[in-house]
């Protein structure tokens, strides 16, 4: 399979790439600035205040898939997805477009499943809704909507900013009364293989069957690297809320779930940062 996922510098994007192209597809990637990745390959320059220049990136390597880890610019980002969508709807092919568990920040109430409608009260999720539902107008079936909630890596961000924050004693962000499912990098980039090879369409709900306290996970990928307990700067919510994408797809084999101990396991198993 040929394909080509946009935004492949990024954490997802280059899980995604690497999963594919191990798995021995033909992947080009795209990022602003090539250069500053000479150990990836495949990266392709795609900016992203210049939309109209995916077309010729489309037509160089006329991809079977288009797989959309775009950040940056709304607008900019609507105008690239409107293009590549016309063009594998001419073409042929499929585009799986990674969305996120903020399409429903409008209702916290509960957890949701890929059934439920979206519904939101953020620019964000309003922004990925907006993108959810032009691809799915103009590809039908072959859009695919992956909907991961927050995403780790080994290396990521925000494991980077635990361990230093923990270590330094300053304050660590957290929720009060808010229940969340996790993913992982591997995770999704797994499941974007397996989707796409399978020819699966329709919307997947990427991250662990189960959900955890906020802070609690926190605790515990702390004690788990060996770190002293966070100081935590904690935003007050008297009720409780779900920040939640739980998973229901029969498709997806046991094998590529994952349970939020074992996300937890996951992270630990490699050095901290």
């Amino acid at each position: 399979m040929n394909v080509l996922v946009l935004g492949a510098s990024g954490l997802a994007g280059s899980a995604i790439a690497k999963t594919l192209r191990a798995a021995g597809h033909s992947v080009s990637g795209t990022c602003r600035n090539p250069a500053a990745y000479e150990n990836a390959p495949g990266l392709l320059r795609f900016a992203l205040n210049e939309p109209q220049s995916i077309v010729p990136l489309l037509e160089s390597i006329r991809p079977d898939a288009v797989v959309s880890c775009l950040r940056g610019d709304f607008s900019h980002q609507l105008e690239a997805h409107r293009l590549a969508a016309d063009f594998l709807r001419q073409r042929g092919g499929t585009l799986l477009f990674l969305s996120t568990a903020n399409v429903f920040d409008g209702d916290l109430s509960r957890p949701h499943g890929e059934g439920d409608q979206p519904c939101s009260d953020t620019a964000y999720g309003q922004f990925k809704i907006a993108c959810e539902e032009l691809l799915q107008e103009r590809l039908g079936e072959n859009c695919v909507i992956l909907r991961p909630p927050e995403i780790w890596g080994r290396d990521c961000p925000r494991l980077r900013a635990l361990v230093s924050r923990a270590q330094q004693g300053l304050p660590v962000q957290t929720y009060e009364n808010l229940s969340v499912n996790y993913a992982t990098d591997t995770l999704i980039a797994r499941w974007t293989a397996f989707i796409l090879e399978r020819g699966l369409r329709g919307v997947f709900h990427a991250g662990t069957r189960d959900t955890s306290d906020y802070t609690a996970f926190l605790d515990r990928l702390a004690g788990r690297l060996g770190l002293p307990r966070p100081c935590y700067a904690v935003e007050r919510n008297g009720t409780r809320a779900y920040q939640a994408v739980l998973p229901h797809r029969a498709e997806i084999p046991g094998p590529l779930q994952m349970s939020v101990d074992g996300v937890l396991r996951w992270l630990a198993e490699a050095p901290a940062p």
